[in-house]
């Protein structure tokens, strides 16, 4: 059984959790508002469960995303651009990113 924790611990040992994803191949649920809501698992795993027996099209979805960062060339400029557009926003009121 995954081990279940609320966001801000999440983000307090995130980079010790995904250690624990990459080498002990561990899993963890993310639990928000006493609601399971995301999971970090090691990504053979989250790949493999988006091709189940019987499916005939992968998963669609943020599962599907899974991964495709990876292949991004300027990733830390396309988040800052994701930022910069945000905090420009004028049609709605948007808090601060972390």
């Amino acid at each position: 059984m995954a081990e279940e924790m609320g966001v801000a611990e999440l983000k307090r040992r995130f980079s010790e959790l995904l250690g624990r994803v990459e080498l002990r191949r561990e899993a963890f649920v993310v639990m928000k508002r006493g609601r399971r809501v995301a999971a970090l698992v090691p990504l053979d795993r989250a790949l493999a469960a988006s091709r189940e027996p019987g499916r005939s099209q992968p998963r669609r979805g943020l599962l599907a995303m899974v991964g495709a960062w990876a292949d991004h060339e300027d990733i830390d400029g396309f988040i800052a651009g994701i930022r910069e557009a945000r905090n420009a926003a004028r049609d709605r009121e948007v808090g601060e990113l972390e």
